[in-house]
């Protein structure tokens, strides 16, 4: 499951910076994709990684045919057309000012991997609907709180600890969290939605089984790349 997600994660990271999309250089302290190759070669290794991440489940062995079936529904709405596909094409509308619903645009492009990346392992049992419920909604709000303090560290960082452009939103007139509320209010933000979700865990589990959950709530607004 989690080698699953890293695919997932990493084709979307390729699309993200092709030159009809985001059009960034450096990923990962390193050339994007497209650049060290071409484009064309970025575009279908993202496609590859896309089917791989499916294939991934559907041969593993430690995995019962209900947890597959589960498994691969919840990542393909996750990063579909109703998920991160829709996101990323809300973000190209924003450009455009099309589109201006911020939240939106981060939940469905960022939160909803962050999601199902949380909630994958507690699919196919059917005693485990109120652990889903919960996690779904932590997971949501952790992915918000990841994104706008992307947005946060896009303003007050460097390509070099970034690992990538800083340069990318101002370039293509972005929308994000801190244009749209200002720098202090969006980390406010993104540090009240980590203290709900720290909240909700410890409320909700045995603080010992969650806490790198909640070490990973905290990390979420502390980072620095």
């Amino acid at each position: 499951m989690a080698t699953s997600i890293e695919l997932m994660h990493t084709y979307s990271l390729i699309h993200d910076d092709l030159p009809s999309m985001d059009d960034d250089e450096m990923r990962r302290g390193q050339a994007s994709n497209h650049i060290k190759f071409n484009e064309a070669t970025a575009i279908l290794a993202g496609d590859a990684l896309q089917a791989l991440a499916y294939e991934v489940i559907a041969v593993s062995e430690e995995m019962t045919d209900q947890q597959k079936v589960a498994s691969i529904r919840a990542l393909t709405n996750a990063c579909g057309h109703e998920g991160m596909i829709l996101g990323q094409q809300y973000d190209l509308d924003a450009e455009r000012d099309e589109f201006t619903d911020i939240e939106k645009i981060h939940e469905l492009k960022t939160a909803k991997l962050i999601q199902v990346a949380m909630t994958l392992p507690h699919m196919g049992f059917e005693n485990q609907t109120n652990t889903l419920a919960l996690l779904d909604e932590v997971g949501e709000k952790l992915g918000l709180a990841f994104q706008i303090m992307d947005d946060v560290l896009e303003v007050s960082s460097d390509s070099s600890t970034l690992g990538k452009s800083n340069q990318s939103d101002i370039k293509n007139k972005k929308l994000t969290y801190v244009s749209v509320f200002g720098k202090e209010e969006s980390i406010k933000k993104a540090e009240a939605l980590s203290t709900i979700c720290i909240t909700k865990l410890k409320d909700s589990f045995v603080e010992e089984e969650v806490k790198n959950l909640i070490e990973l709530a905290h990390f979420m607004v502390a980072r620095k790349h």
